[in-house]
C-alpha cells in the first residue's frame, strides 16, 4: 500500500489508543489546598499559610480561589494572578477566614536582582509601539475580570497587603495606550476593604471598561517607579456604568510625595486620576503630596473629604455625557487647603456644582479657577486666599455664585474676564464671552494691589472686576474693600441692591479698545445699590449707564462731583475707529438685564431717574473734540403690567425703543405680570459750551468761527429727533396750538417711545407714546383667534360611526417659508379641537394626530391634523341628516364654529332584479338588466342609492366586476359580442354611500345564471413584405403584401394604419382597405412613400376583419430612405460574421484602468459598405450608435462606445462608465448605423456586450504529497490572457511554474516535485499580473502548502509492497494467477516510476521560452483521463464509459 494509506492507518490506530486512554485520565479534584503554583485553578482551591507561586496563575471562569487571612503569597517578579472566576480574600461571607488590619493576606512579589534588571520583561515586545516597557518586574499584579461571580458569597477582598508589585499592563482603548496597576478591575465590580500598598511602581488600583469597584477603609500611595511609569495611586478610565453604578472610594487615606513643585515640569502626580468615569468619593484624606485629585470627563460626587496639598487640590476638566445628557460633577462639604495651588479648578467644558466647601491657602493661585466651563458655586467659604482671586473666571464660562463668603483675597475677590492677556509673562487667552450670576455673597477684606499695562501699572484691586464679560450682581455685601467696588471694562452688568464699602470709585466703567480699530463700550444698569466711602460714585468713560432709585452720596478724597463722564477720543462717525460697538459678551447677556444691549456709537450716556441727593448739576463732563461726546438723560420711572383676557401674564416680553427705533430696554414680567421699574429719559442734557457742566439754559455756543448762538442744553440742542416728528432741535417748531413737543417759546422736544409687548400663546400689543411723566400702566395683549377646518364637507355620508378629520391653527394660516415665520405668524398653539355631536349640549375633544410634540415648524404644528370618531348606531332618529359643530381653542379664545351636515346610514340598501329571468339563453350580443333598489335614507340629498354592482363569472376563467350609476329604478345593457359562448353567473346588488361598495357585504344580492351563445373564431393576418426594421427606398408603389384567413368564415377586409412615430400622428394617405383575396388568403396593395420624410420611422398596423371580429394586429416598423439624390444607393449591412454576443472580462479585484484589458473592439467596415461609394467604407460612411426610441436601455450607449475615423467601435467600460459596479456595465441591444453622403442609412443587427466580473482565485483540485509523476493540480479564474505564476511564499520568491488565463477566464497549472528546487516542504503563493492571491475576506497573501515524497521513502515503501506480494503469491500458489498478474504489474509500475531518471527541474522555464498561442475565444473542457499504452497492461483495456480498466476479451496470454 502507499505511504499515504500507511499513514492513515497509523493515525487511526493512534486515535483509537488515545480515545481508550482518555477514559483512564482522572480530572483534577474540585477542591484543593495550596495546589496550583502555576497554571490554572479549576474548581475550588484554598491558599493558606505560605503559598509560593512559580509563575502566572489563572482562576478559570466558574472556579473559585479562597485565600485565608494571614496567608502570605510569594510571587516571582513579573508574574500575575488573573481572576476570571471568583476570588475570596479574608472575607467570611465567601468562605475565607476573617481578615483584619493586624491579620492581612499578603501578596509579596520578589524584587529583580541587578542582573535581572538587564533583562527585558514581559511588557516589552520588539517592534511594538504599544508594549515598550522593558522593566523586568513589569506584569506583576492581580487582575479581576468582568467574568467573575460578583455575588458577595463568591467574591470579596478584605484586608490585603500588596508589596513590591510593579503593575499589570492592560490596554485602555480610549487612550490607545497600555496602563499599569497592581490591582486591576477589568470591567468587574466588587468590594475591597482594608487594602494597603507598599513599594508599588505604578498605580495601586486601576479600573477600566465600566468597572465599578468599591474601595473602602484603605491606604493608598503614589507609584514610585523611577523610569517615568509612576502614576496616581488610584486611576480609572471609562469606569462606572452610570450614576447608580459608580467607582466608590470611601473612608480611605492617600499619601504621596510632597517634594515636586507646582509647575508643569515639576513632576508631581495626583493621588487620584479619573477619566471618563462615574465616581462617588466620600470621606477621604489626601495629604503629604504635591497634587490632589484630577477628574476629567467625569461625573458623580466628591464629598466630605479633607485635602491638604501643595498644588491644586481638585482639578476638573471636561464633563461626562450619556447620549444628549450632560452630567454634573458634584463637589460638596470638603475642607480644602493648599500651600500654593488653587482649591478647585474647572477647565475646558467642565460642569461642576460646588457647595459647602471651605477653601484656603493658595498663595500662588485662586480659590476657584474656572476656564470655559459651567459652574455652580453655593455656600462655600473661600479665603484667606494669599495669591489671587476668590473666583477667577475666564474663557467662555457660565457661572452662578450664591451665598458664599469670599474673604481676605490677595487680588480681586471676583474676577470675570482675564485682562492680563497682553501683559508680559501671562499665558491666558484673549477675551471671549462669559457670564456670572453673583448674588447674596459676603465679600470682605480684599486690599491687595493689582497690576496691568491695560490700566497703566499698579492699581488698588476692586472687589468685583468685569472685563469683556457679563455679570448680574444682586444683593451682595462688600466690606473693607480698598479699591473700586465695581471695575467694568467692555462689560455688560446688571447690578441691583448691593451694599458696598469701597476705597476708590463705587463703579469705574469704561470701554475697551483692542487697538485694532474696535472700541467696545460697557453697558451697565444700577438700581437700589448703597455705597459708602466712595471717592466718586460713578466714573464713566465711553459707555452707556443707567442708574435709578439710589442715594448718591457726596464725593470724597478731594473729588468735586459724584458722577464723571468722559469721551476721550475724536468724534464718531468722522473717525470710524472711535465709534463704540456692543461688547461680544452680548452673546451671553446678564440674567434679568432690563436694558437693551445697545450703545450710542458717539456718546458716553448717563441716564438717571429717582435719585436722591442728586441732580444734573452734580455731573462733570470731559469731552474731547465732540460736543456730543457725553450725554446726560434725566428720566422718569416706567413700569407696566401685562395682562391677557384680564389675567396676569408671566414672562411676557416688553421692548421699549426710542424715536429712532433703537431698543433701550428688553423687559420680562414677573409672576404678577409686572415689568421691572426702569428709567426712560424725558430730557437730554449736553455740554454745548464746553464748561464741563450740562443742562444749562441760554448758554452761548460757538457754531463756527465768528458765529455764536444762544441755546438751552436740553432736547432742543442734542442733535436728536426726540419726538419722532422728523424735525431736529430748532427745526422742530409748533405745528398747532396743541403741539407742546417743540423748541418754540421755551418748550422742548418731549421724548417719543414705542412699546412692543408679546408672549407666545398670549398675544401681542404695539403702541407708542410721548413721555411727559412717570408711567405705571397696564398692557392688554391682543390675541389672534385660532381657526379650524373640517375635511368632510356637507353631504358626506357615514355608516354608523362618523369619523371627522381636519386641521386647526392659531394666528395666521400658512404656508410658511421658514420655521421662524411659522412661529411668528401663528404665535400660539391650538390647545384643543372640540366637537359637538348631534343632540348633545356638550363638547368633546378631538385627537391631535399631527405628531408635532408641541413644536411649531414650517411643515407642522399641534393639531395640524386631528381626528374625531362618534358612534351613532343608537341614533334615536335613525337614518337621516345629522349636524356636527367644530371649534378650536388656543387657551384664550375659541375659533368661529364650523357647522357640517352629513348623511347617516344605518341599514344596507335592497335590490330587485326584474329582467332577465334566471336560466334564460341569449344570442343577440346583448342582455338587458332592469330592476329597482330601495334605501331607508330620505334626507336633504334625496335617494342614497349610489350604484348597482355586477360581479360576473364565465367560461375560460372570465370575470368582470363593475358598477353602474344607481337609482331607485335602473337598467343596464350588457354587451357580449366578443365573449365566448357558455354559462355566465351574475351577482347583482345595490350600494349606498356607505354599505356594500365594491363587495356584497351585508347587502342582499340577486343571482342570475344565463346561457350565452356567441361562437365566432377570430381571423388572423400575416405580413410577408416589408419585414420589421426594413429600410425602404421611397417610391410611388411600395408593395405591402401578406396572407389573411378565417377558420370559420372568410376575411372580408384587411385594414392598414400607418403612424408617423416622430409626430405620433396617423397618416391619412395610407393604403385603402384590401377587400380582394386569393383563394389561399394572399393579398397585396401598394403604398405611395415618395413624399415621406427621409430617415423617418413609421409603424404599420395590419388587422383582418371577418364581419364580426378583428384579428390580433400585426405591427412592424420601417424606415423610409428618401435621399436628395434619388439615384443614390443606400448603404448595405452584411450580417456574415456578425456576433450576437461579445463577452468582456474585467478583474474584480483591480482598480486599474486596464482592468478589462482592451475591452471590445468591432471593425464596422467589415460589415457595412456603400455600393456606389469608393469602396473604402471608412471614407464613404459615417458610423454612429443607433438610439432606438422604444428602448430606454440604449439612451446612453453613445456616451460609452467610441467610434474612430477608421470605423473601429471600442467599448472599454472602466474608461467611460460612471459606476464602479461591474454588473451594471453590460450593454444589451447595442446597434450601429452607417450613413452615406446623401444621408441614406443602414442598420446593424443587435449585439449584446456582456461584461463579466472575474476575480482572480486559486484552488487546489487534488490533495496529498507531490511527486514527479503525481503533481499538485491548481485551477481558478482570472483575467483572460493574463499570466498566472506560482512562487515560493513571496512575490520575490523563485517562480515554480506559470500559465496563461484562457479566453473563457479559466486556468489550470500542475506543480511537480522536480519543480520545487529540491525543497521537501514549501509554502507557495500565486500571482496574476503582479496581483498576489488573497482568500476572500482576508488581506494577507494566501499560502498553499506543498510536500514532496523523498526517493528513499518511495523506494522503501515499494520494497515492502514487493515483499508482501511475493509472500501472498507463495501462499496462494498458481490458483491465484489473476491476482498475481495484477499485483506484479502494479509493482513493476511503481518500480519503474521509482527508477525513472530525474526530470530536468528547469524544464518549465525552458518550455516558457516558446510563445503560447491564445485562442480568440475557446471553451476549456476538462481533460479526460488518458489510458496508458496497450503494451503496458496486456490483457486489459481502458473503458471511458466506466472510467476504469476492464479485461480484454481478445487477449491470449503468451505461452
Amino acid at each position: 500500500m502507499s505511504e499515504h494509506t500507511s499513514r492513515k492507518s497509523l493515525s487511526l490506530v493512534a486515535l483509537l489508543l488515545l480515545s481508550s486512554l482518555a477514559g483512564l485520565v482522572a480530572l483534577p479534584s474540585a477542591s484543593a489546598v495550596n495546589e496550583t503554583t502555576v497554571g490554572t485553578v479549576t474548581g475550588v482551591e484554598t491558599w493558606t499559610g505560605t503559598m509560593n507561586l512559580a509563575g502566572d496563575v489563572t482562576v478559570a471562569e466558574g472556579s473559585k480561589l479562597i485565600i485565608n487571612a494571614g496567608t502570605t503569597v510569594n510571587i516571582p517578579y513579573g508574574a500575575f494572578i488573573d481572576v476570571e472566576g471568583a476570588i475570596c480574600i479574608g472575607t467570611t461571607a465567601c468562605g475565607a477566614s476573617a481578615g483584619s488590619a493586624s491579620n492581612q493576606a499578603r501578596f509579596v512579589w520578589s524584587v529583580p536582582s541587578a542582573t535581572d534588571y538587564e533583562k527585558e520583561g514581559r511588557c516589552f515586545v520588539n517592534g511594538s509601539n504599544t508594549y515598550t516597557n522593558t522593566d523586568a518586574g513589569c506584569g506583576s499584579g492581580m487582575i479581576i475580570r468582568k467574568t467573575i461571580d460578583q455575588s458577595s458569597t463568591a467574591t470579596g477582598i478584605s484586608y490585603a497587603e500588596f508589596e513590591n508589585g510593579y503593575g499589570y499592563p492592560i490596554y485602555v482603548s480610549t487612550l490607545q495606550q497600555v496602563q499599569y496597576g497592581v490591582l486591576v478591575f477589568d470591567g468587574s465590580s466588587t468590594t475591597a476593604t482594608g487594602l494597603s500598598f507598599t513599594n508599588i511602581n505604578t498605580s495601586n488600583v486601576l479600573a477600566i471598561d465600566f468597572a465599578a469597584p468599591t474601595l473602602a477603609d484603605s491606604e493608598f500611595t503614589l507609584g514610585v517607579d523611577g523610569n517615568g511609569y509612576d502614576a496616581a495611586a488610584v486611576r480609572a478610565y471609562g469606569a462606572g456604568a452610570g450614576i447608580l453604578a459608580t467607582v466608590n472610594v470611601r473612608n480611605s487615606e492617600f499619601t504621596g510625595n510632597p517634594e515636586p513643585d507646582c509647575s508643569q515640569q515639576g513632576g508631581g502626580r495626583t493621588v487620584i486620576f479619573i477619566e471618563e468615569s462615574y465616581i462617588n468619593i466620600d470621606n477621604i484624606e489626601v495629604k503629604d503630596n504635591s497634587q490632589g485629585v484630577f477628574l476629567k470627563g467625569t461625573s458623580g460626587w466628591l464629598t466630605n473629604s479633607t485635602i491638604n496639598v501643595k498644588c491644586n487640590a481638585i482639578d476638573t476638566n471636561s464633563h461626562k455625557e450619556t447620549g444628549n445628557i450632560k452630567h454634573t460633577l458634584n463637589i460638596y462639604d470638603n475642607v480644602i487647603t493648599t500651600a500654593e495651588g488653587a482649591g478647585i479648578t474647572a477647565y475646558d467644558g467642565a460642569i461642576v456644582d460646588a457647595r459647602n466647601n471651605v477653601i484656603s491657602g493658595a498663595t500662588e493661585s485662586s480659590g476657584f479657577g474656572i476656564r470655559s466651563s459651567t459652574v455652580q458655586i453655593h455656600n462655600n467659604i473661600i479665603g484667606p486666599i494669599g495669591g489671587w482671586n476668590g473666583l477667577w473666571i475666564y474663557g467662555t464660562s457660565d457661572v452662578v455664585a450664591e451665598n458664599n463668603t469670599i474673604q481676605d483675597t490677595g487680588k480681586e475677590a471676583v474676577l470675570i474676564g482675564e485682562y492680563h492677556f497682553n501683559d508680559q509673562g501671562w499665558n491666558v487667552p484673549t477675551p471671549t464671552a462669559a457670564r456670572l450670576y453673583l448674588a447674596n455673597n459676603q465679600i470682605s477684606n480684599n486690599s491687595g494691589t493689582c497690576n496691568s499695562q491695560m490700566y497703566g501699572g499698579d492699581f488698588a484691586c476692586p472687589a468685583i472686576h468685569v472685563f469683556m464679560s457679563s455679570a448680574t450682581v444682586y444683593d451682595n455685601t462688600v466690606t473693607n474693600n480698598a479699591g473700586d467696588g465695581f471695575r467694568i471694562k467692555g462689560g455688560i452688568v446688571n447690578a441691583q441692591r448691593n451694599t458696598m464699602e469701597v476705597g476708590g470709585f463705587a463703579a469705574n466703567i469704561s470701554m475697551f479698545d483692542d487697538n485694532y480699530g474696535n472700541k467696545y463700550g460697557s453697558i451697565a444698569y444700577f438700581s437700589g445699590n448703597t455705597y459708602t466711602n466712595a471717592s466718586q460714585v460713578y466714573n464713566i468713560t465711553e459707555s452707556r449707564v443707567t442708574v435709578q432709585s439710589e442715594y448718591i452720596p457726596d464725593p470724597g478724597a478731594g473729588e468735586l462731583y459724584p458722577v464723571s463722564l468722559q469721551w476721550l477720543g475724536a468724534e464718531c462717525p468722522y473717525v470710524q475707529d472711535e465709534c463704540l460697538q456692543v461688547p461680544s459678551t452680548a452673546a451671553l447677556p446678564p440674567a434679568f438685564m432690563p436694558m437693551a444691549l445697545e450703545v450710542i456709537a458717539n456718546s458716553t450716556v448717563f441716564s438717571f431717574a429717582d435719585l436722591q441727593n442728586f441732580d444734573a448739576g452734580k455731573v462733570h463732563v470731559q469731552n474731547q473734540n465732540s460736543a456730543w461726546g457725553s450725554q446726560v438723560r434725566e428720566g422718569e420711572l416706567v413700569r407696566y403690567q401685562v395682562k391677557a383676557k384680564n389675567s396676569n401674564v408671566f414672562d411676557a416680553t416688553v421692548v421699549i425703543s426710542d424715536a429712532t427705533g433703537l431698543p433701550l430696554y428688553t423687559l420680562q414680567t414677573d409672576a404678577f405680570g409686572f415689568t421691572p421699574e426702569i428709567s426712560l429719559p424725558s430730557d437730554f442734557y449736553l455740554d454745548r459750551n464746553w464748561n464741563h457742566l450740562v443742562g444749562e439754559s441760554n448758554v452761548e455756543v460757538t457754531i463756527s468761527p465768528g458765529l455764536t448762538e444762544f441755546m438751552d442744553e436740553n432736547t432742543c440742542s442734542d442733535g436728536y429727533d426726540n419726538d419722532g416728528d422728523t424735525f431736529v432741535d430748532g427745526a422742530d417748531q409748533s405745528l398747532s396750538s396743541g403741539d407742546t413737543s417743540n423748541c418754540d417759546l421755551g418748550n422742548r422736544e418731549l421724548p417719543f417711545y414705542s412699546v412692543a409687548a408679546f408672549k407666545f400663546s398670549k398675544g401681542t400689543k404695539d403702541f407708542d407714546f410721548v413721555l411727559n411723566g412717570p408711567i405705571d400702566d397696564v398692557i392688554n395683549l391682543d390675541n389672534l383667534k385660532p381657526s379650524v377646518a373640517v375635511t368632510q364637507g356637507d353631504g358626506a355620508s357615514f355608516a354608523t360611526t362618523v369619523t371627522l378629520t381636519g386641521t386647526a391653527w392659531d394666528g395666521i394660516v400658512g404656508p410658511y417659508p421658514l420655521d421662524i415665520v411659522a412661529y411668528e405668524k401663528q404665535f400660539g398653539l391650538v390647545k384643543r379641537v372640540e366637537v359637538q355631536p348631534p343632540g348633545s349640549v356638550d363638547w368633546y375633544s378631538a385627537v391631535d394626530t399631527s405628531g408635532a410634540g408641541g413644536e411649531i415648524t414650517l411643515s407642522n404644528h399641534p393639531f395640524k391634523s386631528w381626528a374625531f370618531d362618534w358612534d351613532l348606531s343608537a341614533h334615536p332618529e335613525g337614518e337621516g341628516d345629522v349636524t356636527f359643530r367644530v371649534r378650536s381653542y388656543d387657551g384664550l379664545d375659541y375659533s368661529p364654529i364650523e357647522v357640517r351636515k352629513y348623511k347617516l346610514n344605518l341599514v344596507a340598501p335592497t335590490i330587485l332584479v326584474e329582467t332577465p329571468n334566471d336560466g334564460s339563453s341569449h344570442d343577440n350580443a346583448k342582455v338587458t338588466f332592469t330592476g329597482t333598489a330601495n334605501d331607508p335614507y330620505s334626507g336633504t340629498w334625496g335617494s342614497d342609492i349610489q350604484s348597482i354592482w355586477f360581479d360576473i363569472n364565465g367560461p375560460n376563467s372570465y370575470t368582470s366586476h363593475f358598477a353602474i350609476e344607481g337609482s331607485t329604478a335602473w337598467s343596464y345593457d350588457w354587451q357580449f359580442e366578443e365573449l365566448d359562448s357558455g354559462t355566465y353567473t351574475f351577482t347583482v346588488w345595490a350600494a349606498d354611500s356607505d354599505f356594500c361598495i365594491d363587495i356584497v357585504g351585508t347587502c342582499n344580492a340577486e343571482t342570475r345564471t344565463l346561457t350565452i351563445l356567441n361562437d365566432n373564431a377570430l381571423p388572423f393576418v400575416q405580413l410577408s413584405e416589408p419585414i420589421n426594421s426594413d429600410v425602404l427606398r421611397a417610391s410611388e408603389d411600395q408593395i405591402i403584401q401578406g396572407v389573411a384567413r378565417d377558420n370559420d368564415g372568410q376575411v372580408t377586409r384587411v385594414e392598414i394604419e400607418i403612424q408617423d412615430l416622430a409626430s405620433g400622428l396617423m397618416l391619412n394617405n395610407g393604403p385603402i382597405p384590401v377587400t380582394t383575396f386569393a383563394p389561399n388568403g394572399a393579398w397585396a396593395t401598394t403604398w405611395d412613400t415618395s413624399k415621406l420624410i427621409h430617415d423617418q420611422q413609421y409603424e404599420l398596423v395590419i388587422k383582418a376583419y371577418d364581419g364580426e371580429d378583428y384579428s390580433v394586429a400585426e405591427r412592424i416598423r420601417i424606415t423610409i430612405d428618401n435621399p436628395t439624390d434619388a439615384d443614390n444607393i443606400a448603404p448595405i449591412f452584411d450580417q456574415n460574421g456578425w456576433a450576437g454576443t461579445i463577452t468582456i472580462f474585467c478583474d474584480a479585484n483591480s482598480n486599474a484602468i486596464d482592468r478589462c484589458g482592451q475591452g471590445a473592439v468591432i471593425d464596422l467596415t467589415a460589415y457595412f459598405s456603400d455600393p456606389d461609394g469608393t469602396g473604402e467604407p471608412e471614407n464613404d460612411l459615417l458610423f454612429d450608435i443607433f438610439n432606438d426610441a422604444t428602448n430606454l436601455d440604449d439612451d446612453f450607449y453613445a456616451d460609452y462606445v467610441s467610434i474612430n475615423a477608421q470605423g473601429l467601435a471600442t467599448y472599454n467600460p472602466p474608461w467611460v462608465q460612471p459606476t464602479s459596479v461591474i454588473a451594471d456595465w453590460s450593454l444589451v441591444g447595442l446597434m450601429f448605423e452607417a450613413r452615406d453622403s446623401y444621408d441614406s442609412v443602414a442598420y446593424s443587427y443587435k449585439v449584446n456586450v456582456i461584461v463579466r466580473s472575474v476575480a482572480f482565485d486559486v484552488e487546489r483540485v487534488d490533495s496529498g504529497p507531490v511527486t514527479a509523476n503525481n503533481p499538485a493540480t491548481f485551477s481558478g479564474e482570472g483575467l483572460p490572457n493574463s499570466i498566472v505564476a506560482a512562487r515560493f511564499d513571496d512575490a520575490k520568491g523563485i517562480r515554480l511554474n506559470s500559465t496563461r488565463v484562457a479566453a473563457d477566464g479559466t486556468w489550470t497549472m500542475d506543480i511537480a516535485s522536480n519543480q520545487m528546487s529540491g525543497v521537501d516542504k514549501a509554502a507557495i503563493i500565486f500571482e496574476m499580473d503582479g496581483q498576489v492571491y488573497s482568500a476572500p475576506g482576508t488581506t494577507a497573501d494566501s499560502l498553499f502548502q506543498l510536500r514532496s515524497e523523498s526517493a528513499d521513502e518511495a523506494g522503501g515503501n515499494l520494497l515492502l509492497i514487493i515483499g508482501a506480494i511475493i509472500a501472498v503469491i507463495a501462499l496462494l500458489g498458481a490458483g491465484a494467477f489473476f491476482f498475481q498478474v495484477e499485483y506484479e504489474e502494479f509493482d513493476d509500475e511503481e518500480l519503474e516510476n521509482a527508477a525513472a531518471p530525474a526530470e530536468d527541474p528547469y524544464a518549465w522555464g525552458k518550455a516558457k521560452e516558446t510563445p503560447v498561442a491564445i485562442p480568440a475565444q475557446a471553451q476549456v473542457q476538462p481533460a479526460a483521463p488518458q489510458p496508458a499504452a496497450a503494451s503496458t497492461h496486456p490483457g486489459w483495456l481502458w473503458d471511458e464509459a466506466s472510467n476504469s480498466w476492464v479485461p480484454d476479451p481478445n487477449y491470449t496470454p503468451e505461452q
